[in-house]
């Protein structure tokens, strides 16, 4: 099916599902309108057929923009609409299930006779209301109408972030790339919309998968970039995995860019992310610059710049291929510009980030990325094992002391090294707690009421122990306190005959 699908952007959606937005005017001082509704727009010359459209939302997004989110659940039930009249009378075993689909509409619904090739949204609510109906016979008609129509997911309430981003900084708990996928599907897909509020929905955000040919990710402004922050490799790189794990190959993904509202733009994904690398992180007017900053400028280098290009690499293969990791080693290893970056790097605590951008390149060398030749590995084996050996473990995700990786760096340097290397991460590694034999040696089953008995038990006699001492030990107090009490007499009657 030809289906789009965004991280949250408005424009591009209502043109392909051919629908616009109302507009309250009365914001114009601020140059920004408020939503007040949505019309569906009729088919025609300028737009032919009506697509598919699934949205994935942040969890920021889902915070200030709820009723949008609403707004787009609503959007597509009026796409739907559109077929509603063909749908009853070619599918009448999908009637109420429709009807309750379209419920959330209210005054909105018009109904409509659009043949179902012009109109994705119908054709596939009634193909997967179908398959929804087999699978489950007994499912009721306002639970079937309403899964076949969800299109908005996202993150669980309170949550944020789709995840990779944790998972890739942790290259070592992971060996396959569908893992990845599998932690995107089952945090992103929570249902939104009319009377859901992230409910769980992974099995429906797998059907919607299947779907997809092309991804969107809509950028309003130029504050960051694609690889300059790790949001959009979670989201979009993400999603563009867990369509794979689900279909078997990429899809089409292109960033739109409308932080300029008269002059927005659409590039392919590819094209802005090699562009975004070669104009700013292999260029020396942008490295020069953080060179002067010492270590927070090393470390933007390594422990942003590099660790964001691994996220990316991770997700999208395709394009993060071999020439990418030459091209960035000539320039952050091999010192190509000339600017004596590599020493740089090798400065004072500098060189802990320079054995982070070592480790990620081998890690993408030992998974499989990238096809380094033998030269290149052993370089890199070397310098990155040296500088464990004279300077310690830095401990990212990337060098813990049982990562897979040093499998490979210890293969490529000679042995005494790989003894050195093997003895600095000994000493890092923790050892396992010692099992302990806690079976129990009796077991009885206890019922509440006797816990009860038994708690009323320690209770009277708690409450009975101290009146008993303290009866004891008044009993052997009991003369002097009483010739306390006459002293105390005998003094107050010499002084009141004094004062007479």
């Amino acid at each position: 099916a030809a289906r789009a699908s965004a991280w949250p952007r408005r424009c591009r959606a209502c043109h392909r599902r051919a629908w616009t937005s109302s507009w309250c005017r009365s914001h114009r001082a601020t140059s920004r309108g408020i939503v007040k509704g949505l019309e569906r727009l009729p088919l025609g010359k300028d737009q032919p057929k009506r697509y598919d459209v699934v949205f994935t939302t942040s969890g920021l997004f889902r915070d200030l923009y709820g009723q949008h989110m609403l707004l787009l659940d609503k959007a597509g039930l009026l796409a739907l609409d559109a077929s509603r009249d063909r749908i009853v009378r070619d599918y009448p075993a999908l009637a109420l299930a429709l009807k309750e689909a379209l419920t959330p509409l209210g005054e909105w619904q018009r109904g409509g006779d659009e043949a179902l090739e012009l109109n994705q949204v119908a054709n596939n609510w009634v193909d997967q209301a179908r398959k929804l109906l087999a699978k489950t016979p007994g499912m009721s008609a306002a639970q079937l109408g309403r899964s076949a129509s969800v299109r908005v997911f996202g993150i669980t309430p309170g949550a944020y972030g789709a995840g990779i981003n944790r998972m890739v900084e942790r290259s070592g708990s992971w060996q396959d790339r569908r893992e990845l996928a599998q932690v995107f599907i089952k945090r992103m897909g929570h249902a939104y919309g009319a009377g859901l509020q992230g409910e769980a929905a992974q099995d429906l955000f797998r059907q919607q998968l299947d779907g997809i040919s092309q991804t969107f990710l809509g950028r309003a402004s130029n504050l960051y970039g694609l690889i300059d922050n790790n949001d959009a490799f979670d989201y979009l790189g993400g999603f563009n995995l867990a369509v794979e794990s689900q279909r078997g190959k990429a899809p089409a993904s292109a960033v739109i860019n409308h932080a300029n509202g008269k002059n927005p733009s659409i590039d392919a994904l590819h094209t802005a992310l090699l562009s975004e690398l070669r104009g700013h992180y292999l260029n020396p007017q942008w490295i020069k610059p953080l060179m002067k900053e010492g270590y927070a400028g090393a470390r933007t280098m390594g422990s942003e710049f590099i660790e964001y290009l691994w996220g990316w690499q991770a997700t999208s293969p395709e394009i993060i291929d071999d020439r990418v990791w030459q091209e960035v080693k000539a320039v952050y290893v091999d010192d190509r510009l000339g600017l004596e970056l590599d020493a740089f790097l090798a400065e004072g605590n500098n060189r802990y980030v320079q054995t982070n951008i070592l480790a990620v390149m081998l890690v993408a060398i030992d998974k499989g990325f990238w096809k380094a030749d033998a030269a290149t590995i052993r370089q890199l084996a070397e310098r990155f094992a040296d500088n464990i050996v004279e300077h310690g473990n830095p401990g990212s995700g990337h060098t813990h002391a049982n990562h897979p990786m040093y499998a490979l760096v210890k293969a490529n340097i000679a042995p005494q090294k790989a003894d050195a290397l093997e003895a600095v991460l000994a000493k890092s590694r923790l050892e396992a707690p010692a099992q302990t034999d806690a079976a129990p040696s009796h077991i009885q089953e206890v019922s509440l009421d006797d816990l009860k008995d038994s708690s009323a038990d320690k209770t009277s006699a708690a409450d009975e122990t101290p009146d008993s001492e303290t009866e004891t030990e008044t009993s052997n107090y009991l003369p002097w306190l009483l010739a306390l009490a006459l002293g105390l007499v005998l003094l107050g009657t010499l002084r009141g005959r004094a004062t007479r």
